[in-house]
């Protein structure tokens, strides 16, 4: 049962969420995730807040992405993109020119403002062309804001700030909420269950949350074998860190969960130089060593950038890791 506390603070959002009618949102709104990481949270804020803004009777469109993971796929389709990005879109709604993209779009459709979800503006991936960005966000690297310009708050997902503060019920939040809490087991997990029984009164239902697990679960790539095989990997006790040569994502995402099962502290470095940083000890903090490697995140689960890729970097990184890791033990 919920507490009185956490009923009350769940009625006046409610309440004040119906009074206000949310923010002001633009006529004509581009809606976009950060160019990296592409999530789970990222891809279904993108479409919850397409289909919010759409019932207003408001135009909104998102650009292709980077790159897109296998179990998220389904969530985006070409109707969510304005046909002026569909030539320079894959069949799986990924490109490789972000700007190109965004070019494209505004040569036939300009937004008047551009809604970033679940990353600072600084990930944004391409130059906005003096169109505002309003940035929506729960990581904290830099503090909260609550103004013109952002609503970056702490929060389990970025799908939770959507729900308690913007008013936004899709039920694909779901999604959000479960990926950026890892089901529910870490980030702040008791307050995502609130966020999940606000869903389940704007129609999430038994049988639609158990379809949306299914098509979160899909076989892992068997690539994942050769590549972990083939990386550069060095372990000390509980931490490891690994260099990939492939900069597929998906093959990334597998390995940071392979080595989950037999590493307490882990560093991977892709192929295209992007870095996870990911700990089960709670107790460790991980954004402050990732802000120093040009990236950011959760105190625990955190990514940077190897800029350049070279062997000395890398040994640099692998120092700094190993040394974070072994001040806990201290």
């Amino acid at each position: 049962m919920l507490s009185l506390s956490c009923f009350l603070r769940s009625f006046v959002r409610r309440v004040a969420n119906r009074l206000t009618g949310g923010r002001r949102w633009a006529s004509r709104t581009l809606v976009v995730g950060p160019a990296e990481p592409v999530d789970g949270d990222s891809v279904s804020c993108t479409k919850a807040l397409l289909n919010h803004l759409r019932k207003m009777g408001k135009q909104a469109y998102t650009l292709p992405t980077l790159a897109m993971y296998a179990q998220i796929e389904w969530i985006l389709n070409a109707a969510d993109l304005h046909p002026a990005c569909l030539p320079v879109t894959s069949e799986h709604l990924t490109t490789g020119d972000l700007q190109k993209a965004f070019d494209a779009l505004i040569a036939v459709w300009r937004p008047e403002e551009i809604v970033l979800v679940d990353g600072p503006v600084s990930q944004l991936g391409f130059d906005p062309r003096g169109i505002p960005v309003f940035n929506i966000d729960h990581h904290m690297g830099k503090g909260a804001q609550d103004n013109g310009q952002a609503y970056i708050q702490p929060a389990p997902s970025a799908g939770c700030l959507l729900i308690r503060h913007f008013g936004v019920y899709d039920p694909i939040l779901l999604v959000s909420i479960l990926t950026d809490t890892f089901w529910l087991r870490q980030n702040h997990p008791s307050e995502a269950i609130e966020s999940l029984c606000a869903l389940r009164e704007h129609g999430l239902t038994d049988e639609l949350l158990i379809d949306i697990q299914h098509r979160l679960m899909v076989p892992k790539n068997p690539a994942i074998i050769d590549a972990l095989r083939f990386c550069h990997l060095r372990h000390e006790g509980d931490a490891v860190m690994a260099v990939l040569k492939d900069a597929n994502p998906e093959i990334h995402r597998g390995i940071m969960g392979e080595l989950g099962y037999f590493f307490r502290y882990i560093c991977v470095v892709r192929g295209d130089g992007y870095i996870s940083f990911r700990t089960t000890d709670r107790s460790l903090k991980l954004r402050p060593l990732a802000e120093k490697w040009n990236g950011g995140g959760h105190e625990n689960i955190a990514a940077g950038h190897l800029v350049p890729m070279t062997a000395e970097a890398f040994e640099e990184l692998c120092s700094d890791f190993l040394a974070c890791v072994r001040r806990k033990a201290e």
